[in-house]
């Protein structure tokens, strides 16, 4: 308790400006607090204007930071949350490392995302074989959809995000 009391003094007073400070500056903060602290710290920091005076406790500033906050902490959509990696990828369909392997991560996940009962090892498996015997340029055109409904997915997350706290 004395560590956490400790670690809520030292950061609380950290510098909140959403129009100067960037998602690489909120994830230092977590880093610095710890995930299991920082929304007490945010709690600090509102008590903290309480106490002092001000006249809003949840002004847009603090609002933005706590979207800030939830948009660090939200697990990115990526390749990294399918069920089967690219070594394994290259294992089934013994081909070697190359933009093949990422088109066909990129394409498995856009199944995913439209999906996400496909992904179970067993069916990404199946699925990777099918599509390392397209032809590249299919391939190819496959995995940049995929690209391109990560993005989308990614930005109507923070978008999910920023409109809860009625922020911009």
């Amino acid at each position: 308790m004395i560590d956490k009391v400790v670690t809520l003094v030292r950061w609380h007073m950290f510098f909140s400006d959403t129009e100067q400070i960037t998602l690489s500056a909120v994830r230092r903060m977590i880093a610095n607090v710890g995930k299991e602290n920082i929304w007490d710290l945010m709690d600090v920091r509102i008590c903290d204007r309480i106490g002092t005076g001000r006249p809003k406790e949840d002004p847009y500033r603090l609002r933005k930071y706590h979207a800030m906050i939830e948009e660090a902490l939200r697990d990115p959509v990526s390749v990294a949350m399918l069920k089967i990696d690219g070594k394994r990828l290259m294992e089934i369909s013994k081909t070697k490392p190359g933009p093949k392997i990422g088109y066909a991560l990129h394409a498995l996940l856009d199944e995913v995302l439209e999906d996400p009962s496909k992904n179970s090892p067993e069916y990404l498996e199946k699925r990777a074989e099918e599509l390392i015997n397209l032809p590249d340029d299919k391939l190819e055109e496959l995995g940049e959809k995929g690209k391109e409904t990560k993005e989308e997915k990614d930005q109507e997350l923070i978008e999910e995000i920023r409109k809860k706290h009625y922020v911009k």
